[in-house]
């Protein structure tokens, strides 16, 4: 169905005009109208939506705003402005966007609001006026927030996160489970703008300002109050563990609390063992690597991470030799597979190998298995 199937007349005029961005001539239609210039919108044309979709002028953008008496801005239109030729428009990311507007018609109906339309189209003007004309950043659509929506267009940036942030966007009342999705960028810049705000930053400068004592007790207790304002979801501790991302794991973990540091120990042996897919110990040996080769905050000590792996290696050894000792080819070639990652540390030399064979007179079958996975 193509756009002057579904229009007015009016409305074919006005679009003309807006298309041109013309603010003189687009007043003189305004005052030329019998009826108020808001008779002109409808269930899916709606003109504030429009004008903002077409890169118009932030000058028009308030004369319409003006002229449409909008009573809230906190409303949906079935957007039509994908039917536009939009080809021409400035901003290559919105000519993509144009493109893949069928994917995303499917993805949310293709339902927007003024200050989605804002945004996606990076009108931090007009995002800005919006706001302050009582545009909801939390307002939802489909059941889904604005932000979300930017993160399924593949259209959220960071400069867009700091904007609604600078304006008052806060974990507080968009849950943090509902970033499980997003970015992790943009997780952790949510967080630093909720935990440790401004309120928490003014509260150190005026101690420092005022010369003013504070026990390291009630400090601390200022400073775990300031990180229990929010629960990190176990979800996302899981994601960053499963795929052994261990640096965001940890910068989730200074949001855990102090006073919780044994549990969440338990926590993350408990899952690196469910994480042990293969039941090789893998996840296991490399979260230890990560503790013996970095720097971090976990509440592992390197002592306890070498000690851990080295057990890891002696039992694997043990296994080995039995499995060998036994001539017991198929274990033997399976145990070899599953612990791939850690032969090197079993044994370091191939005589160590050969003493093995001749120790346990083993058959050749055997032999040529050890010669596959060791390389003598």
């Amino acid at each position: 169905m193509k756009t002057n199937d579904i229009l007015s007349e009016k409305q074919k005029l006005i679009l003309e005009l807006l298309n041109r961005n013309n603010i003189d001539k687009l007043k003189d239609f305004i005052n030329s109208l019998e009826t108020p210039l808001y008779f002109l919108n409808s269930t899916n044309f709606d003109l504030l939506t429009l004008a903002l979709s077409l890169n118009c002028s932030f000058d028009i953008i308030k004369l319409i705003y003006n002229r449409c008496n909008y009573k809230t801005l906190n409303y949906v239109v079935k957007d039509i402005y994908h039917l536009y030729d939009m080809s021409n428009h400035k901003d290559e990311t919105i000519v993509n966007y144009q493109n893949s507007l069928e994917v995303l018609m499917d993805s949310n109906n293709n339902v927007k609001s003024p200050l989605l339309v804002s945004l996606e189209f990076s009108d931090f003007q007009s995002v800005e006026f919006l706001i302050n004309k009582g545009a909801d950043m939390y307002f939802k659509i489909n059941g889904k927030y604005i932000l979300e929506i930017l993160r399924e267009e593949n259209l959220l940036t960071m400069r867009k996160l700091n904007f609604l942030l600078k304006n008052g966007f806060s974990l507080k009342k968009f849950k943090i489970e509902r970033l499980s999705n997003f970015e992790f960028k943009y997780i952790k810049k949510c967080l630093e703008n909720f935990v440790f705000d401004t309120n928490f930053i003014k509260y150190l400068l005026n101690l420092y300002k005022n010369k003013s004592g504070i026990s390291k007790r009630k400090f601390n207790h200022r400073v775990n109050n300031e990180i229990n304002k929010i629960e990190i979801p176990m979800e996302l501790y899981l994601k960053y563990l499963d795929r052994k991302d261990y640096k965001k794991v940890e910068y989730l973990y200074k949001y855990y609390g102090t006073e919780k540091t044994r549990s969440f120990k338990d926590f993350i042996l408990f899952y690196l063992n469910y994480f042990d897919r293969n039941f090789n110990k893998k996840s296991f040996y490399d979260f230890f690597n990560f503790i013996i080769n970095n720097e971090n905050t976990f509440p592992f000590s390197k002592e306890y991470a070498i000690n851990e792996n080295e057990t890891i290696i002696i039992n694997k050894k043990l296994k080995l030799v039995e499995l060998i000792k036994n001539n017991n080819n198929l274990k033997l070639e399976t145990f070899l597979k599953n612990n791939n990652y850690i032969l090197h540390c079993l044994y370091s030399s191939k005589s160590e190998i050969l003493n093995l064979i001749n120790e346990y007179n083993v058959s050749s079958d055997i032999v040529d298995i050890l010669r596959k996975y060791f390389l003598i």
